[in-house]
């Protein structure tokens, strides 16, 4: 009886198109919202993480006071170093699983600036040029995912210099140049790295080792940004708050959570909005389907009275209503799901969404531009999806429910006598 309750339900749902159209078009309009704001929702968070992930941290850890003087090399903007041994203190935390300090520089050669960050060479899977070596593969020769050409830094290196792709060609460099960077030290370029397609914190143009870095500003054994991978996130507001103990109330600390805030500030107040409106657009359909679905058995009384006549049961005579509302809920899911993700897939290109500008240590005078563009991934997100199918099934069963309920009560004499 039930393969011939749906095939009945849905010749008698196809019969009525037009009715079937408009209650189609009700789930469609909601769940097309619904969908499109949880996809734009989705993007923005995966494109805030990834500026992070990019760099393989959970929480990027800062001293900011007001701007310093002029120098031929100096701290960009308005950060502040701070002492290399605060990442000791801050790695003894239990949820901390790796810390790597960089200090990140504007070194001006002829008027010229370049943005240069002091990175440990030791650190590859951590900070601004992550690179995760290939199984199997030495360290010190890795040459996965950021290098170009030639190779990372090595511990044993000095005055040795990675070149961003962008920088290499503004400049005319190749792989072998020996380079000026600050107004006293030559680079050899042992590699050139690309790192378009994801904005970077602690990006750079030039990437040297720390030590030489250190070196250059001449402030000792200082850092002025911390990356911090966690083993626990759950536990990143301790981190943070042991980091603003040690370093002091300036401490800017990082996470995706604040990022996001930062970055989409407005994102997040439209997307809430958006949600309490889908919400109110699901509950309206939902009405309309129920009144679609009461009309309908209204207009199918003689029907009804026949089918009990004949020996349908209460309940399968409900079951049938209910798949009819079913098949509305269910087609309109499906074409409102695909709407939402076309919904998505606009906003993201047309959308531009950036890092705070607080993150950037490059000067408004650079041969590059900042790497802050937060690229909206526009890949369907299953879950996206189900969450979208199952709230219009949801509408549909229920508007049925109440139909089935209308049916099922309907006396059969009563519907014999209105034939």
């Amino acid at each position: 009886m039930g393969a011939v309750l749906w095939q009945y339900a849905w010749k008698n749902f196809w019969r009525r198109r037009t009715r079937a159209a408009l209650a189609i078009a009700g789930v469609v309009f909601s769940i097309g919202l619904l969908v499109g704001v949880l996809s734009i929702s989705h993007a923005v968070q995966k494109a805030v993480g990834d500026a992070l992930n990019a760099a393989g941290a959970d929480m990027v850890i800062q001293k900011r006071v007001k701007p310093c003087p002029f120098a031929e090399v100096k701290l960009p903007k308005d950060l502040e170093a701070f002492r290399e041994d605060v990442l000791g203190k801050i790695a003894q935390h239990g949820a901390v699983e790796e810390v790597s300090g960089v200090l990140d520089l504007w070194a001006f050669y002829k008027g010229h600036p370049t943005v240069v960050a002091g990175v440990d060479p030791a650190k590859k899977t951590l900070g601004p040029v992550r690179i995760a070596p290939k199984e199997g593969e030495d360290p010190e020769k890795a040459k996965c995912c950021a290098v170009t050409e030639g190779r990372y830094l090595a511990t044993t290196d000095d005055y040795h210099v990675l070149v961003t792709v962008e920088y290499a060609k503004a400049k005319g460099i190749k792989l072998g140049d020996r380079i000026h960077i600050g107004p006293h030290w030559v680079f050899e370029v042992v590699g050139i790295v690309d790192l378009s397609g994801a904005a970077r914190i602690s990006g750079a143009e030039a990437f040297v080792p720390l030590s030489t870095a250190q070196e250059m500003l001449g402030q000792g054994k200082v850092v002025s940004t911390v990356f911090v991978a966690l083993k626990d996130a759950a536990k990143a507001d301790e981190v943070a708050e042991l980091a603003r103990t040690i370093i002091g109330p300036e401490a800017s600390v990082t996470t995706s959570q604040n990022v996001e805030a930062g970055t989409a500030a407005l994102a997040a107040v439209t997307r809430k909005s958006l949600l309490g409106i889908s919400a109110l657009v699901l509950v309206f359909v939902l009405l309309l389907l129920t009144r679609h679905a009461l009309e309908s058995v209204a207009e199918r009384v003689h029907e009804v009275g026949l089918m009990k006549a004949i020996g349908w049961r209460d309940g399968e005579v409900g079951r049938l209503f209910m798949y009819e509302a079913a098949f509305s809920g269910f087609l309109g899911g499906v074409i409102g799901c695909l709407v939402g993700w076309l919904i998505g897939v606009v906003y993201g290109a047309v959308s531009t969404l950036q890092l705070p500008s607080a993150l950037a240590s490059y000067p408004a005078c650079s041969s590059t531009p900042p790497p802050l563009s937060l690229p909206l991934s526009t890949a369907p997100a299953p879950w996206v999806f189900v969450v979208g199918l199952v709230a219009a099934l949801f509408i549909g069963t229920l508007a049925g429910a109440a139909a089935a309920r209308r049916a099922a009560k309907l006396p059969p004499a009563v519907a014999l006598r209105r034939i």
